[in-house]
């Protein structure tokens, strides 16, 4: 009898960890993780910025403050590591810069995660009339053999895709004619 409920045991034990693997706790996204690694950008602008991230239409704001703290942190970070304006200010800029989540798109179960993610950005000038709107859409894949638990894959191709969407966007900032 031990040795039929041993062989039960060990015939369950590979199930229920791919069943771990593939599912397992979400994972925190950083604003690190967002933050692109590398950007050329065209033109640096010698004005200040302020960033402003706001959620889905319709979200709760009270719900998503954590996630947009660490949007806007991913852009700060990034608008002053690639000196896209001299300086980013909370409050009184030359220029606000509002970005303004969408849509972001994941499989619940996959081995390979591609994560897609659409912000509206909007450049407006400190009087309030607008230099710059564009809806950009991103994506991002992150194989199976990235990561071994599905929702750090999940965790990565998400990031990945936020990542490249706020690139894709200061790049597009520093070819205007400010």
């Amino acid at each position: 009898m031990n040795t039929t409920r041993f062989v039960r045991c060990s015939l369950l034990l590979p199930v229920v960890l791919a069943a771990a693997a593939l599912s397992g706790c979400a994972a925190q996204i950083t604003h690190e993780q967002m933050t692109p690694v590398a950007l050329d950008v065209a033109r640096k602008h010698p004005q200040s910025v302020t960033v402003v991230a706001l959620p889905k239409p319709g979200a709760d704001p009270a719900a998503a403050a954590a996630d947009l703290a660490k949007l806007r942190a991913a852009l700060d970070d990034s608008i002053r590591g690639y000196k896209v304006f001299s300086s980013v200010k909370p409050a009184g800029g030359d220029y606000q810069l509002t970005v303004q989540v969408l849509a972001v798109d994941t499989p619940m179960f996959a081995i390979s995660f591609t994560s897609s993610v659409e912000l509206d950005w909007t450049l407006r000038r400190a009087g309030g009339a607008v230099v710059w709107q564009e809806k950009i859409r991103s994506e991002y894949t992150t194989g199976g053999d990235e990561a071994f638990v599905g929702a750090e894959r999940q965790t990565m191709s998400i990031a990945g895709a936020f990542r490249k969407n706020i690139g894709a966007g200061l790049q597009k900032i520093g070819t205007l004619p400010l």
